[in-house]
């Protein structure tokens, strides 16, 4: 119980990434939003008991962290995309019914995400 009016924060167990510190910096609050929303998925599909929705998940951070090093450009990172769409369809269809929103919130949703609203954010700031 805590003491006297003194509320106990629970640490975040969530080890902070290059990119959440890059990303916390956008003090848009309507682009803020977004960026939470996405670091809300992206940490939820990093955790996913799917290898396929984890792996998905360590290369889309990864290749947003060398676009934002300037090691691949926004049209390399679009390839990505939408090769990741492509073979992640397949994917989400053949979950069982009751998995597909998630499914498809994990990885076809972050990307479009990440493609439309974490990209230019990391643009702007190179």
């Amino acid at each position: 119980m805590p003491s006297a009016g003194k509320t106990k924060r629970k640490k975040s167990s969530r080890k902070r990434s290059e990119l959440d510190s890059a990303l916390d910096q956008v003090t848009d609050e309507s682009v803020a939003a977004s960026m939470k929303e996405f670091q809300d998925l992206l940490a939820q599909a990093k955790g996913d008991t799917s290898e396929l929705i984890r792996q998905n998940a360590q290369e889309l951070e990864e290749r947003l962290v060398l676009l934002k090093k300037k090691k691949i450009d926004r049209e390399d990172f679009n390839f990505f995309v939408e090769n990741q769409k492509r073979d992640l369809r397949v994917f989400v269809d053949s979950q069982p019914a009751q998995s597909q929103e998630r499914a498809e919130k994990l990885t076809l949703h972050i990307l479009e995400i990440a493609a439309t609203k974490v990209v230019p954010v990391l643009i702007m700031m190179i």
